[in-house]
């Protein structure tokens, strides 16, 4: 199908950008599956554009370790490693029971009945994408509550990593209920106060979810124990 990018509004964006941003959005939810070549050729004929903006868009999504390139064969979008996913797990591990200790310090009580908010939302029936954005918006205003912006900036990138993994490894969905009475009983040590106890459920909660996703990439096997042991020995338990 031909896309066009010229478009109103978006007349004044680089046309490579466009394309960067339509293709990084695409990989980032999996409609381009890890592993799946890209053909500049190909690219271009879809968006109606010459080679060089692809090739252009191409060498950012390189750049950002989302393809590599293939010699005189165009590129590859990357596949999912457990060096990424233990990367990844990894920051989040580090970062994020110091951001809930930082939000009991720091959050008002406008911004604790917006999380609230945001929890309620899991009462709903929601499809993984609608469930991964609930999750994004929870921790992202957790993290607002740090007044730390640097530990936000990391929190947004975290999260845009995850998506890929979990749009095309995993069904949160059938824990939606764990994850809301993980996630109230956050808000609650939070609202009282208790850096610590936040801190605590946050560290489970991250360990839970880290336990799972190891899990179920190896039952889909996109990763094996010998994977494991090599990238980062005793990291699945």
């Amino acid at each position: 199908m031909n896309v066009r990018l010229a478009q109103s509004g978006a007349v004044s964006v680089p046309v490579s950008e466009r394309i960067h941003g339509a293709l990084r959005q695409e990989i980032m939810r999996c409609e381009i599956a890890p592993g799946a070549t890209l053909d500049t050729a190909a690219i271009a004929q879809r968006y109606g554009v010459s080679k060089t903006p692809v090739r252009d868009a191409m060498q950012r999504l390189a750049a950002e370790g989302l393809v590599s390139i293939l010699p005189r064969s165009g590129y590859r979008v990357a596949a999912i490693t457990f060096q990424a996913v233990h990367e990844i797990l990894d920051l989040r591990a580090a970062i994020g029971p110091h951001i809930a200790r930082q939000a009991a310090r720091h959050a008002t009580k406008e911004e604790i009945a917006a999380i609230r908010r945001i929890v309620g939302e899991y009462a709903a029936p929601m499809d993984i994408g609608t469930m991964q954005q609930v999750a994004r918006r929870f921790h992202l205003a957790i993290a607002q509550c740090s007044r730390n912006r640097r530990l936000v900036s990391l929190s947004e990138g975290l999260f845009d990593e995850l998506e890929r993994l979990l749009r095309f490894a995993i069904d949160f969905t059938v824990k939606a209920g764990e994850h809301s009475d993980e996630h109230t009983a956050l808000v609650d040590a939070i609202e009282a106060g208790d850096g610590a106890r936040a801190a605590e459920i946050e560290a489970d909660h991250i360990a839970h979810s880290r336990a799972f996703l190891i899990e179920r990439l190896m039952t889909l096997g996109y990763l094996s124990e010998g994977e494991i042991r090599a990238g980062a020995p005793g990291a699945g338990r």
